[in-house]
């Protein structure tokens, strides 16, 4: 699988040339029929040839599309994108505002090309720059997606973002819900908290009603699906969703049938399942984008500094981790003619204060040694090979309010 620094700038070229064409034909955020999709398509035929250009690859029944997932923080949006494409691609912790960028990751199968965006947890009021840009992560994704992939879990845990939320119910991009942590039902009991004074629930404590609150918020969803994505790719809700998104040529009817009794909501109107047909017709027509075993369009060492970030969120407390950044300073890979030589990375800690730096280094440099030994094993299972992990701590006041800093970091535009 790929994750080759020079598919960013080809994915812009095909991005940037396929939407100078498509205003031709069509208004922002609006539906464009088939017929106009494959005249576009044979006019980008005609009119770019460049090296690297991927034909389409499929002919003029070829699907690839953009599908953003968003919500609120802390939903397992990136353990969901894991599992729809059965790769550890993004870090997953238990803390919430774990993701801080819009991470791309590709699925090709047959003649569809799924490209899943992992957005951060949608946060309300930005407390400074760095979260600010987490935003604008978010909105970018929601603007480039074909199809919306809103994730919440039992409890109905909404968007809190009502601008955003507003533009997602607006919208005319078909819509998804995923309900996540179902196996969380048998463990949660209704407290008087979850019902106000004239009976009605505030907060869901089972699927029917998660299914039946989010129907009501987002009538024109297509489907609201229930899942437990820390099961993987073999969860029934996640083999579900994923044949949906690809529009996979085998019944998936009967992949939603593998979920039990449709509940009430789950579908618009009275349907009672979603037919291939119109699965295959979320993404539109179009060329892939990327080559067909790429896995993202970023290179493995950013990869490489979200492992560490991710060691840095598992053993540290309260609000340390989040004032962390990790920057990958030197990624060297064994020649040829030293097959046997590990993997060297070398890794800036960034923090904003030097008690901060103190307690990453803990008593003895204890904390960080653990850190350290923890980040190079799961960075030997993600390279397949033995590594050599430097770990560096700095101090870099007030990082995450600079916003040239941020800028330099990938975080701001």
């Amino acid at each position: 699988l790929s994750f080759s620094s020079n598919i960013a700038p080809f994915r812009s070229n095909n991005v940037l040339l396929f939407a100078d064409t498509e205003r031709k034909y069509v208004d922002n955020d609006s539906e464009m029929n088939e017929d106009k999709q494959r005249d576009l398509l044979d006019q980008l035929d005609a009119t770019y040839n460049y090296d690297g250009r991927l034909p389409s690859k499929g002919g003029i029944d070829h699907r690839c599309g953009y599908v953003s997932i968003v919500g609120a923080p802390n939903m397992g949006k990136s353990t969901i994108m894991n599992a729809v494409l059965d790769e550890e691609l993004c870090v997953a912790t238990r803390r919430p505002q774990t993701t801080r960028h819009a991470i791309l990751g590709v699925l090709t199968r047959n003649d569809t090309q799924l490209c899943l965006f992992d957005t951060p947890g949608v946060i309300e009021n930005p407390a400074y720059k760095l979260q600010e840009g987490m935003m604008e992560a978010v909105m970018g994704a929601f603007y480039d997606a074909d199809v919306l992939l809103v994730v919440t879990d039992i409890f109905s845990t909404p968007i809190s973002d009502d601008d955003l939320f507003q533009k997602v119910q607006s919208s005319r991009k078909p819509i998804i819900v995923v309900v996540n942590k179902i196996d969380l039902v048998d463990k949660v009991k209704r407290s008087n908290n979850d019902v106000d004074e004239e009976g009605t629930v505030v907060r869901t404590v089972t699927t029917e009603e998660a299914i039946i609150r989010w129907r009501q918020l987002l009538p024109k969803a297509i489907a609201i699906l229930p899942v437990t994505a820390t099961e993987g790719s073999k969860d029934v809700g996640i083999t579900a969703l994923r044949n949906i998104l690809l529009g996979v040529d085998n019944d998936i009817p009967a992949s939603l049938r593998n979920l039990g009794r449709p509940l009430a909501g789950m579908y618009r109107g009275d349907k009672k399942t979603i037919t291939t047909e119109e699965a295959k017709e979320l993404l539109p027509l179009g060329p892939p984008l990327y080559e067909q075993d790429a896995l993202s369009d970023r290179p493995e060492r950013f990869f490489c500094s979200e492992i560490i970030r991710a060691a840095l969120f598992q053993n540290l407390k309260k609000e340390v981790p989040y004032c962390c950044e990790v920057q990958i300073s030197n990624f060297r890979e064994p020649l040829e003619h030293e097959p046997n030589r590990k993997i060297l990375i070398e890794a800036v800690v960034l923090v904003e204060r030097d008690s901060q730096k103190s307690i990453i280094i803990g008593k003895g440099g204890l904390t960080i040694k653990q850190i350290g030994s923890e980040a190079r094993v799961k960075l030997e299972e993600f390279l397949n090979h033995s590594v050599y992990l430097q770990l560096d701590i700095k101090v870099n006041k007030d990082w995450r309010k600079n916003e040239k800093t941020l800028r330099s970091f990938g975080y701001m535009k």
